[in-house]
């Protein structure tokens, strides 16, 4: 039987993360900046450019391409297969017709759906959920994106948005103002997007290792705390604290027996996890017992290999 080869994309509000995917593993990748304030059709050429570069890889060539699935940063109607609704990423995309591309492109299958969503189903089929059907995956990136699996069942919702808009629950009353239009939302106090205001408003940053910084970003932050800088230690603590607080919100609200954490702040994972688990045990209402709390296996594969397989075997 010859190999069948699908093609994953994760579009990120700062990279897109492409890849090969044949039997559960992505065997070729490419990884390129997202310029998500320009649009989702202005960057189109340069996928598909990308996608045949990846295609062209293969030994058989791209002729056994077998599928296209798409992790998209917003709400997504899995049945139209259309763009619902888009926060500050991509926001030409709701008029885009993304199958019809793919059709026109490919003439192949094609599959879409909320990135942390397809991040969850990844871990669950093949990463550090694999032993569990009542899983929460919380990625902290630009944004701060959540899917559940609640006993064996993908969360999607009548309307779309069950389980993926954990990054927008309200952790502070009269909070920082969120681009989704709340107040005091996981994502304002804890993402990427918030955290140089953060930083530049408090009152130490004239003082600060970061105040010299080109870009503040959590591998900035990180690498100053490790050098004893006070403002990046303050502000590391309040962030595990915000993801915190995000993560006892995801257990009280989905019940899961594992919640895993993937991102770009787990390259500090060394510091993060441990204090997570200290913190969440500590607040989190679970007579049953303490959730597991791990890393993510997949890490920049977790969002393909997850649409890869929702493409197919339709979760």
């Amino acid at each position: 039987m010859m190999k069948q080869y699908y093609l994953g994309i994760d579009l990120g509000g700062t990279r897109i993360k492409m890849g090969i995917v044949s039997d559960g593993r992505v065997i070729a990748r490419r990884i390129v900046p997202a310029r998500s304030a320009h649009g989702l059709a202005a960057a189109l050429p340069q996928l598909e450019e990308e996608m045949n570069g990846l295609m062209a890889t293969l030994p058989e060539g791209s002729k056994i391409l077998a599928g296209v699935g798409l992790a998209f940063p917003g709400l997504v109607n899995t049945n139209s297969k259309k763009i619902l609704s888009t926060n500050a990423k991509y926001d030409d995309a709701p008029s885009l017709d993304l199958e019809q591309w793919v059709t026109d492109k490919w003439s192949v299958p094609f599959a879409i759906d909320n990135d942390a969503r397809m991040a969850t189903v990844g871990e669950w089929k093949y990463g550090a959920g694999t032993d569990t059907n009542d899983l929460v995956v919380m990625t902290i990136g630009t944004g701060v994106g959540t899917s559940a699996v609640m006993e064996g069942k993908l969360l999607r919702g009548k309307h779309f948005q069950a389980g993926c808009l954990g990054g927008h629950f309200s952790i502070q009353v009269n909070g920082r103002p969120c681009s989704c239009g709340n107040e005091g939302c996981v994502e304002a106090h804890g993402s990427t997007w918030s955290l140089a205001e953060i930083t530049r408003e408090h009152p130490l940053f004239p003082q600060s290792v970061l105040s010299t910084a080109d870009t503040i970003d959590f591998s900035v932050l990180f690498k100053a705390a490790a050098g004893k800088d006070a403002l990046a230690l303050e502000i590391v603590k309040y962030s595990m604290d915000v993801w915190s607080a995000g993560i006892v919100n995801l257990i009280h609200a989905y019940d899961p027996e594992v919640i895993v954490i993937g991102g770009g702040v787990l390259h500090s994972a060394d510091v993060i996890m441990p204090y997570i688990r200290e913190k969440v045990k500590k607040h989190a209402w679970t007579p049953w017992g303490t959730v597991d709390i791990r890393p993510t296996q997949l890490a920049e594969d977790a969002g393909i290999l997850g649409v890869v397989h929702t493409l197919q075997y339709s979760i």
